[in-house]
């Protein structure tokens, strides 16, 4: 039996990965070009936008052996995490030559060393250790490429990697950096006083894909494999409102269906059923769980429209003054939970967000 070609696992490469090749081209030619803009990106993006999708392309199409990948997510030892994956990927005949990763004193924090006595205290730091390797490194013509997935805030070993990068980029050291995050999440450390290096980062926010593309792709599986008619693939494609994990939930599902023997209409709407559901369990429950009361009150008065909200309306509703509507709306914004619709108006940005809230599984 032939696999399933969708996957709806977060964190895995799908095997149909739509609409991001253009986002992967560019990162990758970059490794080679010093100067181009997306030396270091941040990629911006809900959760289910792709965004480690698109790493994990970057990791399977880099087919330079000059090329180190550290592939890392922020962790409480982050900067270890980073030296070691950097000398784990070193290839097997430098590592006699280059010096070993040392455990690195961090935030005044006293941490066990196998350090000879003889050696000075800074051969701890991480600027230190990372500069040793990536000088041997360039002298061997090598480049590294930074991985770095699901970008935390407020971590002060995150302030210590993106200055030193910005330090061995400025001593003009062959580094490429991707960072992936939440809106919220990144907006967070592009405000912070210490990180304004990445302000003149090349920023991609994460858009869904062009339903056209998602038609022809779901054509191009179905029909293949199955007999489906073609009113089912263009309603199945306008159902994932070009959202990138509702792509390969819908995707899986259909296939799933057709797989059983089902009927195309009836592979379809249990497909359609089957996707939400994971939707909401997945997504919006995590979303919604993670807000505060106050944005809660806000999301359940928009939920009262079918579309977009007037922020009008939404003071109505609330019975709170013009100032706390607004400090709500900035702030749902910046997490990414909603979008301008234009002036003076609102909208969800996630699919199905207003079913969700209005149903009874919160």
């Amino acid at each position: 039996m032939i696999k399933n070609p969708y996957n709806p696992t977060f964190g895995k490469l799908p095997e149909r990965f739509l609409g991001r090749e253009i986002i992967v081209d560019e990162i990758i030619n970059a490794i080679d070009d010093t100067n181009s803009p997306w030396s270091t990106t941040l990629l911006i993006g809900i959760r289910g936008s792709g965004k480690t999708a698109i790493l994990s392309d970057i990791r399977r199409l880099v087919q330079d052996e000059n090329v180190i990948i550290v592939s890392v997510t922020p962790e409480s030892d982050f900067l270890e995490d980073i030296l070691g994956q950097l000398y784990r990927n070193l290839p097997k005949s430098f590592l006699s030559s280059i010096p070993k990763p040392k455990k690195i004193s961090f935030a005044g924090f006293q941490l066990e060393t196998h350090i000879k006595n003889e050696e000075p205290p800074f051969t701890t730091t991480f600027r230190y250790q990372i500069t040793s390797m990536l000088d041997f490194l360039k002298s061997k013509k090598y480049k590294v490429l930074f991985l770095i997935d699901e970008s935390q805030r407020h971590s002060e070993q995150m302030k210590t990697f993106i200055a030193t990068y910005q330090q061995l980029v400025r001593e003009n050291y062959e580094l490429t950096l991707v960072m992936a995050g939440l809106p919220n999440v990144i907006s967070d450390i592009l405000n912070d006083d210490v990180l304004t290096f990445l302000r003149r980062a090349n920023q991609v926010e994460l858009q869904n894909i062009d339903i056209e593309l998602i038609k022809l792709d779901y054509s191009d599986v179905f029909h293949q494999n199955f007999k489906i008619d073609d009113t089912i693939i263009v309603q199945a494609a306008n159902n994932t409102k070009g959202y990138p994990y509702l792509i390969q939930l819908i995707g899986y599902y259909l296939w799933r269906n057709l797989s059983s023997g089902l009927s195309d209409n009836q592979a379809y709407q249990k497909a359609i059923i089957m996707a939400k559901s994971t939707l909401n369990q997945n997504v919006h429950k995590l979303l919604y769980n993670s807000l505060s009361e106050g944005e809660k009150d806000f999301v359940r008065a928009m939920a009262e429209d079918n579309e977009y909200s007037y922020i009008s309306d939404l003071e109505k509703r609330l019975k709170k003054s013009k100032n706390h509507v607004s400090t709500y709306r900035i702030r749902l914004i910046e997490s990414g939970y909603i979008k301008s619709a234009g002036h003076g108006k609102v909208e969800f940005v996630m699919p199905y967000t207003i079913d969700y809230l209005n149903s009874d599984n919160k």
